[in-house]
């Protein structure tokens, strides 16, 4: 199967998860309802399931691409959008708002202002070196364990019902997103698609060295800081939004290289569509294994990685 057929079916496969996963939850709502919804049968599908599945695709596909660019530019099968730290940052600012009491509207932009402090201090930390991927990844393995110490400081001095909050916020929901901040989550994936995909080339003869890379003319220290910012401002959007989501970002792009190989074009729009794929059936998940309720997406993308983790990373040779 040519590799564009094989992106179509994965679009296909999206689209009918995507489909599924807007009849399963608490709610009596089914497929052949469609035609003829009541009006708390369409109150439930366009006002609830929809915006969860829309947050659920897109971030799903926001972590799926990051992690593609970031095992691309740090040769690191366990790289994720999380090596940078962003995701502790995230939850930190969300933990210490919560904990001076303020609402739960302000709690996105307070994760993404620490997500974007994150950022700073990682290029702060390694910008004279920034080509090197040891100094990249040793920044942001150090800004994690700082916010994570402060996210577990925050933790220890909430009250019951803050600690509450904390905790089900780090465990992550597509839940409690707005149509704005889907749109605005929506609108940042395709920009940052389009501005990687112009590097595609590059991030190709990148994959198969620094050296060769090089030689055939690239700048990789300029594409590496270009690609960082990208994959930066996407992880902090989606942290954000929806909280703290694990392994969808190793995971993808593992599944993704092994479709359709090293070629970015399509290894970047696989990892993308896959992502989205994973974090879909997570959600899908999340409200079917236990009826009447909706268990943290978090947990069950971290359950369902697990496995594919041992699959691809200790069952299987990285190429």
């Amino acid at each position: 199967m040519s590799k564009n057929k094989k992106i179509l079916s994965l679009v296909i496969i999206t689209i009918l998860i995507g489909f599924w996963d807007l009849f399963v939850g608490a709610s009596d709502l089914r497929i052949s309802d469609i035609l003829a919804l009541s009006d708390l049968q369409r109150t439930i599908l366009f006002n609830i399931r929809l915006p969860e599945m829309a947050t659920s695709l897109i971030v799903g596909m926001i972590l799926g691409l990051s992690g593609a660019i970031m095992q691309t530019i740090l040769d690191n099968p366990l790289a994720s959008p999380f090596t940078l730290g962003v995701s502790s940052a995230a939850g930190f600012g969300a933990a210490l708002f919560l904990l001076l009491g303020f609402s739960l509207t302000i709690i996105p932009f307070a994760a993404l202002s620490f997500a974007l402090i994150a950022i700073a201090f990682v290029y702060f930390f390694s910008k004279k070196s920034f080509a090197q991927t040891s100094s990249m990844i040793l920044a942001g393995i150090a800004v994690k364990f700082f916010f994570d110490s402060l996210t577990s400081l925050s933790q220890y001095l909430s009250t019951d019902e803050t600690l509450s909050s904390i905790v089900f916020w780090l465990f992550g929901s597509v839940s409690n997103t707005k149509w704005e901040q889907i749109i605005l989550l929506g609108l940042v994936l395709i920009l940052a698609f389009i501005l990687v995909f112009k590097d595609s080339h590059r991030l190709t003869a990148l994959r198969f060295g620094e050296e060769r890379a090089k030689a055939l003319g690239v700048d990789v220290k300029t594409l590496k800081i270009k690609s960082f910012i990208i994959v930066s401002v996407l992880s902090a959007l989606s942290v954000s939004f929806a909280g703290v989501i694990g392994f969808i970002g190793i995971i993808a792009p593992h599944l993704a290289r092994k479709t359709f190989g090293e070629d970015q074009r399509y290894y970047l729009g696989g990892a993308a569509i896959l992502g989205g794929i994973l974090l879909t059936i997570s959600s899908l998940l999340s409200k079917a294994l236990r009826p009447g309720s909706i268990l943290p997406i978090g947990i069950i993308s971290s359950l369902l990685g697990l496995p594919l983790i041992f699959i691809f990373l200790l069952r299987r040779k990285y190429d």
